[in-house]
């Protein structure tokens, strides 16, 4: 930091000092020309005509050594060089104040530029003294001139200038001052920054994530040694390299311009380089240009990450199982127990065969959903009216049911299109209508619920509710309500939201709990939304079939 302050005044006093020569030089060539012209006793009286001229040809003679000095050091004087030509100025211009007839000729203003660069050049002790000097050269000549001439001196005049000299050289050293410390600070920001920049492209190297950052056209600006590798860049046949086009990688581009027309879709993977990469794309827009950002990843290593993850969550699912299984199979062994040592004429036989048989149901029901979640075929999606479907679905459901169910829905207006497997969304749709009829019953006395449909206003992705008059689900509650095994209810297994989200997942659809306005949740029951994929935004090309 301290070579770059250094730096920032040496060229500032180079820049003062070449100002000044120049200026001096002209100002000594003026002067010379009116006297040499003879104009001079028309322009400015000569009490001392001897020594004005000599004064003037002094002034000429030692600009002539400044500029000489000057254009030998490249105008990088020495302080003490510069000062002792200052000083020599400073001599010749009170000479010939003197020989014009003192301060009331007006030769003293130029004592003014002197003085102001050494304000520029020096620090604030120099400065200072540079102009004491001048104001003791000025009041020297009026002393001078009051000696050796008749007439009123100017002792007010040159105790003004003097004063003048004074406040110019502290006001242009203070000024200085300032802007050396701004130029220093500009300094060290810059620095900071080069070192922030160097840093964050040492960063962007050394990541394991691909990064390419194109302009509009597809010219490559940058691209880090993650990317390249990924690419194939490294080969000598296809080299990847900044200011090249992403055609030397014909997926990606076509990636690329996909992206620019459709920024919505999801890339798909692309084989390059021998590995599947999966592209995700951002815009960075800036003032004059477009450009993008675009991340690569190793489509196998997130393939290894989400195995990871399925086989944690598989092993937690096991663990869950186990515990859930001992705890019926505890009591059906407890209860067989007794009653094989009971009385076949007890009253309590029934009652134990009765809890035989409700946790025998029980222990059925969780295996059939552990073997149902295990063996869960792919979806086939297909595009459909959710109205009609859930007009047909409602029928057949009121045909199996009691009647005793209020199942209230609204598919009156047009078609609302999504996509979604049939079979799975009359499995997730039932598991929803159960949990809310069966919390309605115990809560309200009736079993009720009432489905509504929409259309999201930001994304435009159709929504479907699920509401009961249940007693509603706490904070501490909906946290764990998607957990396997989790439940409330000592007769539930704890896996049916599980394994509707899994089915909404399956069909890039999404299943969440919502909240009901202000109102309390005990108030206004429970509510499940499925939010189902955009009908027109397709994010994979799996086959899908169309149904009326």
């Amino acid at each position: 930091m301290t070579t770059n302050g250094t730096d920032d005044n040496s060229t500032q006093s180079i820049g003062s000092v070449r100002v000044y020569t120049f200026y001096r030089v002209a100002f000594s060539l003026l002067f010379l020309t009116i006297l040499l012209s003879g104009i001079s006793r028309g322009l400015f009286a000569a009490t001392v005509p001897l020594i004005q001229s000599g004064a003037i040809y002094a002034f000429v003679a030692t600009s002539a050594v400044l500029l000489a000095h000057a254009l030998w050091r490249h105008f990088a004087l020495h302080p003490s060089a510069l000062f002792v030509h200052l000083v020599v100025d400073i001599g010749c211009m009170a000479a010939l104040t003197f020989g014009s007839g003192g301060v009331a000729s007006g030769f003293g203003v130029p004592l003014l530029i002197t003085v102001a660069c050494g304000g520029a050049a020096f620090g604030a002790r120099l400065a200072l003294l540079l102009a004491a000097i001048a104001s003791l050269a000025v009041l020297g000549q009026e002393v001078a001139v009051a000696l050796t001439r008749s007439g009123e001196p100017g002792p007010v005049a040159a105790g003004l200038l003097g004063m003048l000299l004074f406040a110019t050289a502290i006001s242009v050293q203070r000024a200085n001052s300032r802007l050396r410390g701004a130029q220093q600070r500009e300094a060290v920001h810059a620095d900071a920054a080069a070192q922030l920049q160097q840093l964050n492209e040492l960063i962007i190297q050394r990541m394991l994530t691909g990064i390419v950052v194109v302009d509009q056209s597809g010219r490559i600006e940058l691209i880090n040694a993650a990317a390249v590798g990924l690419l194939g860049g490294h080969q000598p046949q296809r080299p990847l390299a900044l200011r090249q086009f992403l055609g030397v990688c014909p997926p990606l581009l076509k990636l690329f311009q996909r992206w620019k027309s459709y920024p919505w879709l999801q890339a798909p993977t692309f084989a390059a380089g021998g590995t599947e990469i999966q592209a995700s794309f951002a815009s960075l827009d800036q003032r004059d240009s477009r450009r993008t950002l675009i991340f690569l990843e190793d489509n196998r290593a997130s393939a290894q990450r989400a195995q990871q993850l399925k086989l944690a969550s598989l092993g937690g699912l096991t663990a869950g199982i186990a515990h859930e299984i001992r705890n019926p199979l505890g009591a059906i062994s407890h209860a067989a127990q007794l009653l094989g040592e009971s009385d076949a004429s007890d009253g309590s036989v029934q009652r134990l065969a009765e809890i035989i048989v409700r946790h025998s149901e029980r222990l059925n029901q969780i295996v059939e959903n552990v073997l149902q979640l295990s063996r869960q075929k792919p979806a086939e999606v297909a595009r459909f009216d959710l109205k009609n479907w859930l007009q047909k679905f409602i029928t057949e459901l009121a045909e199996h049911s009691d009647g005793s169910a209020v199942i209230e829905v609204d598919t009156s207006g047009p078609a609302l299109l999504v996509e979604f497997d049939p079979s799975q969304l009359n499995q997730v749709l039932t598991n929803l209508l159960d949990n809310a009829l069966r919390h309605s019953a115990e809560h309200s006395g009736a079993r009720w619920a009432t489905l509504e449909l929409g259309t999201d206003a930001a994304s435009g992705r159709p929504w479907l509710d699920v509401r009961d008059r249940g007693p509603g689900i706490g904070a501490v509650v909906q946290k764990r309500l998607f957990e396997p095994f989790f439940t409330t209810s000592h007769t539930g297994t704890g896996l049916g939201l599980y394994i509707s989200r899994e089915l909404c997942a399956m069909n890039r659809a999404t299943l969440e709990y919502r909240a009901h306005g202000n109102a309390a949740a005990s108030a206004i029951g429970a509510c499940f939304r499925i939010g189902f994929a955009h009908p027109d935004r397709v994010l994979d090309q799996r086959p899908r079939t169309t149904e009326t």
